[in-house]
């Protein structure tokens, strides 16, 4: 999950090359990911020696899990 951050904050960068602190609110990189055509996740799932896909709307579960541990606040 912290890959697809890191995408989009590279794509910010470049969208932005002057700026020397970038922010974003958790909806502007939702909304990027929706934007990605074909994005999913495969985990290994141990039970079954297999990887299992999952969708976006998990990719952005998991990402609003950890930007609210990297805050510190689990809620």
């Amino acid at each position: 999950m912290e890959g697809v951050c890191k995408i989009y904050e590279e794509q910010l960068k470049r969208r932005n090359p002057n700026t020397p602190t970038i922010t974003y609110d958790i909806s502007q990189l939702f909304d990027f990911v929706d934007q990605l055509i074909d994005l999913s996740c495969l985990v290994y799932q141990k039970s079954t020696n297999t990887y299992a896909p999952y969708n976006k709307e998990w990719i952005k579960e998991k990402i609003y899990v950890l930007l609210r541990q990297a805050a510190g606040t689990n809620a």
